[in-house]
């Protein structure tokens, strides 16, 4: 018993290098409509800026796209390619509100094309 105790004591006062990641902040919307919900993070460059977004899909976040304007603290315009690979489609993200409004950079024909709901939407932060 006395060993078990020395040894508790000394692997206590050994060094142990740790490494931590910081969490991705994100958002987690849904809709009054839609039963599921959409989640969202997003990577910043090396200037501390939201580059790239990021959506769950069966488990995984995956690469949707690039953060294509932004004002900090007001607003994120990101894109989204799952929606509609034929489209150049954003999500328009009000910071302030944290409301998720479907946004479409180029001009299509409305018959072909269906637009998503509205989300609201809260902060998330993801570890992993």
């Amino acid at each position: 018993m006395l060993k078990k105790i020395i040894l508790i004591i000394l692997f206590s006062l050994y060094n142990f290098k740790i490494y931590a990641f910081e969490p991705y902040s994100g958002i987690s919307c849904h809709s009054a409509k839609i039963k599921d919900k959409e989640e969202y993070f997003f990577k910043h460059d090396e200037n501390h800026i939201y580059a790239t977004a990021y959506k769950r899909i069966n488990g995984q976040f995956i690469k949707v796209g690039n953060v294509v304007g932004q004002k900090v603290s007001s607003f994120l315009l990101f894109e989204d390619m799952t929606i509609d690979k034929n489209l150049n489609f954003a999500w328009h993200l009000d910071m302030v509100t944290k409301n998720l409004k479907p946004f479409i950079l180029t001009l299509v024909d409305k018959n072909k094309f269906e637009m998503p709901e509205k989300y609201d939407c809260i902060s998330k932060n993801f570890w992993f």
